[in-house]
């Protein structure tokens, strides 16, 4: 949608406007736009049609001035859209070679909001719009804090500013009054006033708005400064009283026509399904979505609907007009807000179970067993509402252990034998395993596993205990405390260890007090988390190297191309460097991507430029894309023909741009060295370590290529 960049009300305004300028037909240029903007016939006569949606009128760019078109077309809409398809289509060129007229105005004639201001102010030498225009959208998205909507807003003013009769209108009179000389001071003040305005929406309105670190001997005065700043807080500054969002609502309601009103009506009681090619949400700045948008703090991605009502009373409200409670009314107008079966997600119900699933790959063993206890000491849902939801999405919970996968009879064996952590007889283990197949088939299955051991008196065991002794003692401790309710005595616990382990009464002792269990007095609990563990690349679904490289494979969901931040596995924050509790800022030819770590796991910001410029649609699959100088893209995923050979397709679904170019014989080195396997050829090894991260399209192909099917 072509979105009106107006100048920003809060700002002091020149004496002339550029805005309103541009929407006077009598101060526009009476030269073709072509002429004007020699760029446009470069643009391609196969893309015409996309020039042709943004006016009336046959070619209008070839035969109609700006003044012309202001007939009949939202000419500053106009230019927004052209500044939109110049920084797509030609980011590296420069805003001279693409305009005729080689334009000298001071830049604050620009008229640009605080946040654009900040940007061409932190550009060195660029006092007037002549300096300014020698530089690219790629020279722009490269500043500190520029984003797309800055480098739009940029873009956008040079584009109206070719379109002008005179630019020298804009020029101030001598003496005429000027806006501030540190566009920054105005964009911090500006923020700050909008960070408030969240604090208090989130009944946070005593809390420090900004975080001063000194160094170790700052002198007193400073020390007194940094004070002063953190005391500020959202009740220092004057915001508006927050709107009644039923009342929003209901006006809302109230201003349409009786056929309008009936119609959303009919949507709201069901009878008309949504259109789903139309997303929809209230906006931030809204009394509803300033609701919505509170609410989703605590829907991350999922709760139950009886505690979001208690949370907030407003959405048991009727809306005028309507006649059905707010809930409703925003289950059914707002596709980021989805109310069924007694839940409250966002942005629905399959997204977040999606990202239950990635939340658990956070934890889970070898064998696709996660301890509930550790994801509920982390995840802000209640003990009884995690269980209820893990129920929902089908996943199930045997002895306080969660199972996340269960693809095969071994795989199922291979979990029994974990959760319950001592060797088993053959009849024991089937019968714990609750399955329908008999004894012979299940230890067939096991026999040509290399996951599990047999005793010479017939005990099945997980082969990995008798090579990592830390990690079984760790499991074995785990069952302890969480069997005891969460706390066991330290001293009986030590004895449970040297009974069934090799290790001394010391050893024990230092087992139960590290990692993630620590004794307090003499009791032995789990440490207290804020964050998952960082994990292992190697470890990490979908997330493969090639050279310095690291890609990580994504399908595109609605919620990306509407740009929401998104989780992405701790592995990717330990890669590129972000902390626990920490930020990190990466650069990227369309600007700066933020990846925060404020909660249980990372997020990354929104990449929705980055689809947008490569065409990608819902459900399509891209690399994110991680380079070891700070370097972020987003890229394409290389698609072969379907009749290539299976370990091609593989190769471009581990992230290679060319697989049809690798040698037939480096194929098995490169799938090995893409999840770590360095030096690995032989295919027995690589596929049990694709099989290993349970990456299940990736498997398919390399028993295709490797495995001889058996009649």
């Amino acid at each position: 949608m072509v979105r009106d960049i107006p100048p920003s009300v809060e700002e002091e305004q020149p004496v002339v406007s550029l805005w309103s300028i541009a929407l006077s037909d009598n101060e526009l240029g009476e030269r073709r736009w072509l002429d004007l903007m020699p760029w446009l016939d470069r643009y391609g006569s196969g893309r015409a049609a996309a020039l042709s949606e943004l006016a009336p009128g046959d070619r209008w760019w070839e035969k109609q001035s700006p003044a012309e078109t202001a007939a009949s077309a939202d000419v500053p809409a106009v230019c927004a859209a052209l500044a939109h398809i110049y920084v797509t289509e030609h980011p590296d060129t420069p805003l001279s070679a693409g305009l005729a007229d080689r334009i000298d105005v001071p830049v604050g004639a620009l008229d640009l909001g605080t946040a654009a201001a900040t940007i061409v102010d932190r550009l060195p030498d660029v006092a007037t719009t002549a300096a300014l225009l020698d530089r690219s959208p790629s020279d722009l998205f490269a500043v500190r804090g520029a984003g797309p909507a800055t480098v739009h807003e940029i873009v956008c003013a040079a584009m109206v500013l070719a379109i002008l009769r005179d630019p020298g209108i804009l020029l101030r009179p001598e003496g005429a009054p000027t806006g501030s000389n540190v566009p920054a001071l105005d964009l911090l003040v500006s923020d700050l006033a909008e960070l408030a305005r969240w604090r208090t929406l989130r009944g946070q309105g005593a809390r420090p708005l900004l975080r001063v670190e000194l160094e170790d001997g700052a002198p007193e005065e400073i020390q007194e400064v940094a004070a002063r700043i953190t005391a500020l807080t959202a009740r220092d500054l004057p915001l508006a009283q927050p709107h009644d969002p039923i009342a929003e609502l209901g006006g809302y309601v109230a201003a349409l026509s009786a056929p309008e009103r009936e119609n959303l009506r009919q949507r709201v009681l069901d009878d008309v399904p949504a259109d789903p090619s139309a997303p929809s949400t209230f906006p931030f700045g809204t009394a509803v979505g300033d609701l919505l948008a509170a609410l989703r703090v605590h829907v991350r991605p999922v709760a139950s609907l009886d505690r979001i009502l208690a949370l907030s009373p407003a959405l048991s409200r009727q809306v005028p007009g309507l006649d059905v409670p707010l809930g409703r009314v925003l289950n059914r107008l707002d596709d980021r807000f989805e109310v069924a079966d007694g839940w409250v997600a966002v942005p629905n119900l399959p997204e977040a179970e999606r990202q239950t699933r990635a939340l658990l790959a956070e934890f889970e063993s070898e064998n696709g067993v996660v301890e509930l206890a550790a994801v509920g000491a982390l995840w802000n849902l209640p003990a009884g509402e995690l269980t209820a939801w893990l129920r929902h999405c089908g996943l199930p919970v045997i002895d306080g252990r969660i199972l996340t996968r269960q693809d095969s009879l071994a795989d199922r064996a291979a979990q029994v034998l974990e959760i319950l952590g001592d060797p088993m007889p053959a009849a024991a283990l089937v019968a714990r395993m609750d399955t329908t197949h008999d004894t012979a088939t299940v230890i067939g299955e096991l026999a040509d596993d290399e996951r599990f051991a047999v005793s010479e008196s017939g005990l099945w065991s997980l082969a990995r205990w008798e090579t990592d002794i830390p990690g079984a003692v760790r499991a074995r401790i785990a069952r302890i405390v969480d069997g005891a309710g969460g706390s066991a005595d330290a001293a009986a616990l030590a004895a449970a260890l040297t009974e069934r382990f090799p290790i001394t009464e010391a050893a024990a002792r230092i087992f139960a007090d590290s990692g993630d269990f620590e004794v307090v007095g003499s009791r032995v609990r789990r440490r207290v988390r804020t964050h998952v563990a960082v994990r292992s690349p190697q470890r990490t679904r979908r997330l493969y190297r090639l050279g310095d490289v690291s890609r990580l494979r994504i399908t595109a969901t609605r919620d990306h191309l509407r740009g929401a931040d998104f989780p992405v596995p701790s592995a990717v924050a330990g890669i590129v460097g972000c902390p626990p509790g920490g930020d990190l800022v990466l650069d990227s030819r369309l600007g700066t991507q933020v990846m925060r770590w404020s909660g249980a796991t990372p997020q990354l910001g929104t990449i929705r430029r980055f689809l947008e410029d490569l065409g990608v649609e819902e459900d399509n699959e891209v690399f994110l894309e991680f380079h070891p100088d700070g370097h972020f893209d987003v890229v394409p995923l290389r698609t072969v023909a379907d009749n290539a050979e299976p370990l091609r397709k593989a190769l471009a679904l581990v992230g290679h741009s060319t697989p049809e170019i690798v040698p037939e014989e480096g194929m098995a080195a490169a799938l090995a060295a893409a999840i770590g396997l360095e030096d690995e050829t032989r295919p027995r090894r690589v596929l049990s370590a694709y099989r290993a991260r349970r990456e299940i399209d990736l498997v398919a192909l390399l028993e295709d290529a490797w495995v001889r099917i058996r009649n």
